[in-house]
């Protein structure tokens, strides 16, 4: 094998390499630089939890967004899906609306007929109870049809009752 030039000078000068050695100030000096931790380290790991913390803060209304219109999004696309879904949603909100303005129209009344309040309020809630859990039956599963006929149903008992209590009091 051929030596390299610079290969070939230092072996033959080594004696001249090895008579001169530095100082015990300057390996001193070296050995305390070693100890030392770099100043940009430090500076880098504080942006680093800077980011961190940024990155948290922009993340938190994105969860909050994602879980608090999930649920408006399932609808959106149950009704996408299912024309027939739409159609019951919206005569169950009608019938929902129709009740809520009579029973405006008999609480006027509730001065006249006191009694009136309690016989009416006791069936009511009845009748809201089970629609609660209708309604947290398709909370569940936004297509069903079963359900939201059921819920139909239950503003027709509603709205029958609300009706019946109108044509006797005449108020």
């Amino acid at each position: 094998m051929k030596s390299d030039r610079l290969e070939q000078f230092v072996n033959e000068n080594r004696h001249e390499f090895d008579r001169m050695e530095p100082s015990d100030k300057i390996w001193d000096s070296i050995s305390k630089q070693l100890d030392k931790k770099p100043k940009h380290q430090v500076r880098i790991r504080n942006w680093m939890k800077i980011a961190a913390v940024v990155a948290m803060i922009s993340l938190i209304p994105a969860i909050v967004y994602q879980v608090r219109f999930s649920e408006q999004r399932q609808t959106s696309k149950a009704v996408q899906i299912d024309p027939e879904v739409q159609e019951l949603m919206e005569a169950e909100a009608f019938y929902a609306q129709e009740v809520s303005g009579k029973l405006a129209e008999i609480q006027k009344c509730y001065t006249v007929y006191p009694e009136l309040k309690g016989e009416i309020d006791g069936d009511l809630k009845e009748l809201d109870t089970m629609y609660r859990s209708l309604k947290s039956d398709l909370k569940e599963n936004i297509s069903n049809k079963e359900v939201i006929e059921a819920m139909i149903e239950n503003n027709r008992n509603r709205m029958k009752l609300v009706d019946d209590v109108l044509a006797q009091i005449n108020c």
